[in-house]
């Protein structure tokens, strides 16, 4: 998952105007997360139930797993709310915070949503009904987060930074420092105090 991450950073940079480097260098040394999740739809959930809310990723590039059941929702630049269904072998790449910055907004970062469909609840209906065995209950799915490095500077690259606006909307930070400061605002990661004891947290993607 992380060499299609390279490969498609440095297919981006070529298709946006950059040196193919600009991007896929940004993420070598950076701090990338693998996050497989699971969820029980066997505990009888009703169609709707969110597993994961509507947002977008803090980091540069996400690449989503096929999961083993549907549920995943991705939003279109219009606005539009789209089901994901990924052929066998293949993976989703979507836009993250940190290249959103990079390109002063021209490339808007990916927002979706995981929930409970009718779909999935029926497909795990029909796996107990076949007598396959409680774990066909459970939506899986493999994520990777692909990061900046944490002392990269994230601000509009190249051309980018001669959008209108791009300079204010984007100013110059690290990538790490970014990150603390999303997750700050998210509450996955306390603010460090005066006596410089800090909370816990895990380094996500969103």
């Amino acid at each position: 998952m992380l060499a299609a991450l390279d490969t498609v950073a440095r297919a981006a940079g070529v298709g946006l105007g950059l040196p193919s480097s600009s991007l896929a260098g940004l993420l070598d040394g950076g701090p990338h997360l693998l996050a497989p999740t699971g969820s029980d739809l066997g505990a009888r959930p009703v169609p709707g139930t969110v597993l994961a809310g509507y947002h977008a990723d803090l980091n540069l590039i996400t690449a989503h797993g096929r999961g083993r059941l549907p549920g995943l929702f991705v939003w279109s630049r219009d606005g539009r709310r789209l089901p994901v269904a990924i052929p066998p072998g293949c993976l989703l790449l979507q836009a993250g915070l940190q290249l959103e910055r990079l390109t002063g907004g021209a490339v808007a970062a990916g927002r979706h949503e995981v929930i409970v469909t009718q779909a999935a609840l029926d497909a795990v209906r029909a796996a107990a009904a076949a007598g396959e065995g409680p774990a066909r209950a459970w939506r899986v799915s493999s994520t990777v987060f692909g990061h900046a490095a944490s002392d990269a500077v994230l601000a509009p690259l190249g051309h980018f930074a001669s959008r209108p606006g791009a300079a204010a909307a984007y100013p110059p930070i690290t990538a790490g420092a970014f990150v603390q400061k999303e997750l700050e605002a998210i509450g996955l990661k306390k603010r460090v105090g005066r006596a410089g004891a800090a909370g816990v947290s895990v380094d996500g993607g969103g």
